[in-house]
């Protein structure tokens, strides 16, 4: 038998992906406890929790307001 190969549709035009990089930290066993209590509300995972959790606090710190002119 031979193998299918897979077509080449793009359902979606290809997205310029953002650098990442990874941050460690160290949290209390009652922040852990309570970080998995947004498990499956803020994100899928603790490292996505704490990632969206870090992402909201500088936003609303204002640092990374797109329109901030300085």
């Amino acid at each position: 038998m031979t193998k299918k190969e897979p077509k080449n549709t793009k359902i979606e035009p290809e997205r310029k992906r953002a650098e990442t990089s990874t941050v460690k930290g160290t949290i209390t066993k009652d922040q852990k406890k309570i970080l998995q209590e947004f498990i499956g509300i803020l994100g899928s995972n603790e490292q996505d929790v704490v990632g969206k959790i870090l992402t909201l606090w500088l936003y609303n710190e204002g640092h990374l307001n797109l329109n901030k002119k300085d």
